[in-house]
């Protein structure tokens, strides 16, 4: 069996940003005029999945279409923004943790050559003669 293959963390995985959740949370810090467009441009406001058109909004706000179309554009630049900011931020951190697993494979390929080179039974007598060796000065 080959076990010297680095194993990837779900390379092709979709960011964790929960859709509704997620929008639902950041939109609750917007200014209130702002918040309250998004969440019914988005459907975000019981009752839920229903979505309203900027006409409809003005009409339910009792605010004039321009400025609920000003502030509707404010608010979708502010939180597409947000989304992608926490996407990059995703991706930064599974490709650190794709790092970080390729060199624990890497670390666990040479304890296991070496395991053979010094003919030993397991990983764990590798990894001793190794701290022995390291701290062999500060040991006396």
């Amino acid at each position: 069996m080959e076990d010297n293959r680095v194993v990837p963390i779900n390379k092709n995985k979709e960011p964790e940003i929960d859709t509704l959740g997620f929008m639902s949370k950041t939109i609750d810090s917007f200014p209130v005029l702002e918040r309250d467009i998004l969440r019914l441009s988005l459907g975000l406001r019981e009752p839920y999945e229903i979505m309203h058109s900027c006409d409809e909004i003005a009409e339910i706000l009792n605010k004039p279409k321009e400025l609920i179309d000003k502030n509707w554009a404010t608010g979708m630049k502010r939180l597409g923004d947000i989304v992608q900011e926490e996407k990059s931020k995703q991706e930064n951190e599974d490709a650190y943790s794709e790092i970080r697993l390729q060199m624990h494979n890497h670390l666990i390929k040479k304890l296991r050559s070496l395991k053979e080179e010094w003919k030993l039974d397991n990983i764990s007598q590798v990894t001793e003669r190794i701290i022995l060796a390291f701290f062999k000065n500060d040991l006396n």
